[in-house]
């Protein structure tokens, strides 16, 4: 039996004001996502769901996790830090 391990993606973010995106391949069986240091960020699906509101706000000291995903295509994913120089850390299992 082979072992499975998470592929491990960084973002970046510089300037707190710009939203950041990165994409979640279509092997993509579940994802965490959090802020290395205790910072609240938001997250959206739609290239324009932070700028409009439809968005998650994900408070300081906790993560974003989706299980069970069988998806049909890349997801792409949208966030924005409420400080600068953040680093998001994502944990993704295929």
């Amino acid at each position: 039996m082979s072992k499975r391990y998470p592929q491990i993606i960084t973002v970046d973010m510089v300037d707190k004001g710009t939203v950041y995106n990165f994409v979640l391949p279509v092997d993509t069986k579940s994802y965490t996502i959090k802020p290395r240091s205790n910072t609240e960020f938001k997250i959206a699906y739609a290239s324009d769901g932070i700028t409009n509101g439809n968005y998650c706000t994900i408070p300081s000291g906790n993560a974003e996790t989706e299980d069970n995903l069988n998806p049909e295509n890349a997801i792409t994913v949208y966030v924005q830090c409420e400080k600068d120089n953040e680093t998001l850390e994502v944990k993704r299992w295929r």
